[in-house]
């Protein structure tokens, strides 16, 4: 797969060292595609105001300076992306004041020689000092409305010209500024939603906010750029934009899904960030951030690298011809391509919707057309009046007829307001008699579904499991009865769903500890191969069943390599071929491919394409029986390709815009 457009991407973060925890190894990739990068810290991070790590004695001798210690920040995200970018620490940055809506002014560091990589500092506050203006407040009561306004500091050194106060809107007001100016096709930013996390001795609290799995203003600065993100989507821009949130503290609590290399990477820039080396300082500030300058991310915040919202597997579906159509979400409304005679797809078409999550499930429908799934977003200050439902429409396959969303709600209900927030990406299975399944990951962590017969929805019903990871994975078992698989904590959850009571008996597979999504898919002998990513290793593991497909057989496992990456893995057997075709996200966000026998017990050659890509991928058979594989790149194009299954690279189609 070949990009002839190159990406332009934006981080909205909200300390300075929250990309090279969350986003690594992804970003560094993406640096090296993007035509222009922006990354944006809200806050100064100040801290204690003491540059040593906590507890120690040279934290106890050290004076507070806040000021001080966010400039040492800065110099130290400042040397992480010479590092990530030219190879060099030390590389000369260019720093500038520029003005953000009416006043006021934000730290602009532009990297000398790669001027397209640019870092920007609002220097808002995290705990506003005293003396600060009447209804000052931090960033998460500015968006709640208990503060009115958050003010700045000047770190030492900064070329900013004061101080300002930022009000509510006017912070708004700032990204939507930049949005607009940097235009960005890739967004990515904090988890706005977080799980619910018991905290106990098994679970410390660490820096999680209240019950959550997560610091409060990662959660808060998530909520800001999706906002302005909506905004901008609203007056008709980011026609091109996918947006992509990050888990944060959360990936201390589940399998690392990065390989050796990918965390030995992550660890590498993290710690030229935290100053580790100890070389002298040329100023007074130092050149980083000393608290984290030691810390190893092997069982700690950086473990792992976790979308909010994992991608579909079923985002592209043949139509009656066995022509295909791809779908994905841009802008927060879908977009669908579709496969001409000659097996290129055409530029892409907007279908009507607003303020949607970014993935898309797709089905065919029995008249021709598709069914789409997604999550609406609301957003609002008030904690319990967001709403995330999911909405599903039927899209015609001929003609201009209107489309009509038509919201299916969410597992939690109208009671319990604070759940809907933690509602899974849909995942939707087609039945024998027409209808179809349902299914999303629910607040508590187990499996919901709602049912459809043709004519009307079944209410929302509770199918039980427990700590689970979103994204789904569902095969039909039979006429009447659904398989459906998450990753928990200690193995893969399984349901096995009758579909006409719309009941599930649930049980764990004692699997190895997952590090991702697993995906399932029926063989031609009535068998099932299940595969996921091995914890700390990333490589990736498979399982199958025995006995007609009855029985997983867990001395089946077999390691099949790999090159890690988060978001779901995708597989699909290939009758053509005789083979199981597996796509993953890999570790530099680019295209890892094999082909797999149908045992699935042969290591096999991995293929790679290193165009960075969203979510996951899709694969699907066309009219002429031939693979395809598809996957939605950084700059908002479609990328399909038709792999080789005896070639030695991917064999490239152009991207379709």
């Amino acid at each position: 797969m070949t990009s002839d457009r190159r990406p332009r991407s934006m981080a909205v973060m909200a300390h300075q060292d929250d990309d090279l925890y969350f986003l690594n190894p992804l970003l560094a990739s993406q640096l090296r595609h993007s035509a222009t990068h922006l990354t944006v810290c809200l806050t100064s991070g100040e801290a204690d105001g003491r540059n040593a790590p906590g507890g120690s004695a040279a934290h106890a001798a050290l004076p507070v300076d806040f000021e001080g210690f966010a400039a040492a920040r800065f110099n130290g995200l400042r040397s992480a992306y010479g590092e990530m970018v030219l190879g060099d620490r030390d590389a000369k940055w260019h720093r500038a004041a520029i003005t953000l809506g009416s006043t006021a002014e934000a730290d602009l560091s532009t990297l000398v020689d790669a001027p397209w990589i640019r870092l920007m500092s609002l220097n808002l506050w995290c705990a506003p000092p005293p003396g600060s203006p009447v209804g000052a407040g931090s960033l998460p009561q500015l968006w709640t409305g208990e503060a009115t306004v958050t003010p700045t500091m000047v770190p030492l050194g900064s070329p900013v010209s004061g101080t300002f106060a930022y009000s509510r809107e006017d912070l708004i007001e700032a990204l939507l500024h930049l949005l607009r100016d940097v235009e960005p096709t890739l967004l990515w930013t904090m988890d706005p939603d977080p799980d619910r996390q018991l905290h106990d001795k098994a679970n410390p609290q660490h820096a999680d906010t209240g019950d959550y799995s997560d610091h409060l203003s990662h959660t808060i600065t998530g909520l800001f750029a999706h906002e302005a993100a909506q905004r901008w989507f609203a007056e008709g821009g980011g026609s091109a934009t996918i947006v992509e949130a990050f888990r944060g503290y959360y990936v201390r609590r589940w399998p690392s899904n990065l390989s050796p290399e990918a965390r030995a990477l992550k660890q590498r820039y993290k710690d030229t960030y935290g100053w580790a080396d100890g070389r002298p300082a040329d100023g007074p500030v130092g050149h980083g951030d000393r608290k984290v300058g030691g810390d190893a991310i092997g069982t700690g915040n950086a473990s792992g690298t976790t979308l909010r919202y994992p991608g579909s597997r079923t985002w592209a579906v043949p139509g009656p011809n066995g022509e295909l159509s791809a779908f994905a979400v841009r802008g927060g409304q879908v977009v669908h391509w579709q496969q001409a005679g000659s097996g290129a797809f055409t530029p892409s078409r907007v279908v009507p919707g607003s303020r949607l999550l970014p993935y898309v499930a797709a089905l065919a429908t029995p008249s021709g057309g598709w069914r789409l799934f997604a999550v609406r977003q609301e957003l609002t200050a008030v904690p319990d009046r967001h709403v995330r439902d999911i909405w599903t429409t039927v899209l015609p396959g001929a003609g201009d007829a209107s489309v009509r969303w038509e919201s299916l709600g969410n597992p939690a209900g109208r009671n319990a307001p604070s759940d809907r927030r933690n509602i899974g990406m849909p995942h939707a299975v087609s039945l024998s008699d027409g209808g179809v399944l349902l299914l999303a990951r629910n607040a508590g962590k187990g499996l919901s579904a709602r049912l459809y017969d043709g004519t009307s929805w079944t209410q929302w019903q509770d199918l039980g499991g427990r700590d689970i990871q979103d994204g789904l994975a569902a095969v039909t078992w039979n006429d009447h009865h659904v398989e459906v698989l998450a990753a928990g904590r200690a193995g893969i959850g399984r349901w096995l769903v009758s579909v006409p009571d719309l009941s599930a008996e649930y049980a764990r597979l004692e699997t190895e500890a997952p590090a991702g999504p697993p995906a399932v898919t029926r063989l031609p002998d009535g068998e099932r191969l299940l595969l996921f990513r091995r914890r700390d290793s990333a490589s990736v593991l498979s399982y199958r069943t025995r006995g007609g497909g009855r029985d997983w057989d867990l001395s089946t496992a077999a390691d099949l390599g790999g090159h890690g990456g988060p978001g779901p893995l995708t597989a699909r057997f290939v009758s053509e071929a005789g083979a199981v075709l597996l796509a993953v996200r890999d570790d530099a966000s680019g295209s890892s491919v094999a082909w797999l026998d149908p045992a699935g017990s042969t290591p096999c050659r991995w293929l790679r394409e290193s165009t960075p890509i969203t979510g996951g991928h899709a694969v699907q058979v066309d009219a002429s029986g031939c693979a395809v594989l598809l996957a939605v790149s950084t700059s908002g194009g479609l990328l399909a390709s038709r792999p080789d299954q005896f070639g030695s690279s991917l064999n490239p189609m152009k991207e379709v815009p």
